[in-house]
């Protein structure tokens, strides 16, 4: 892939990169060092069907980045302090703490459909699960969710 390509590629992806690795992290520079590696792998492909094809493996390669930064050692064993978040939109702060709190494979799925559109179907394709696993997965996160919102209310 050319340098102008990756560019133009880097400027139209790189929040919807960084606020799923975000969502996924809760710190900054775990979720930038995610978009970075993001990018680096991306720079070594070749092609893809379209633009819609780009757009899920962005997501597939940071979800797994994200997935394989919460499992290892240092982050089992080490304890991080709170840290201001990254908000662009106009959300209920305290929803969108709810969803950070959340397991990764609830907040993954209501990421995706709420935050970034897709549906059921879509969602399946990009995590490799099932259509009844997200269904699934986003009642019950949507469960836990009306649970702690009762519970702030």
């Amino acid at each position: 892939m050319d340098n102008e390509a990756l560019e133009s590629i880097f400027y139209r992806y790189r929040e919807m990169v960084y606020k799923t690795a975000f969502l996924y992290l809760k710190n900054e520079a775990d979720a930038l060092d995610v978009v970075q590696n993001t990018f680096l792998k991306l720079s070594k492909q070749k092609k893809f069907n379209d633009e819609e094809h780009l757009k899920r493996w962005l997501l597939r390669v940071s979800i797994n980045l994200c997935k394989n930064n919460l499992k290892s050692y240092w982050k089992r064993n080490v304890t991080s302090f709170n840290e201001e978040y990254y908000c662009n939109e106009n959300v209920d702060i305290q929803l969108k703490e709810l969803v950070f709190k959340l397991a990764p494979k609830y907040k993954g799925v209501i990421y995706l459909y709420y935050y970034q559109g897709y549906k059921i179907k879509e969602i399946a394709k990009i995590l490799h699960i099932k259509e009844a696993a997200v269904k699934q997965r986003l009642k019950r996160g949507r469960e836990k969710l009306k649970i702690e919102w009762e519970d702030i209310k």
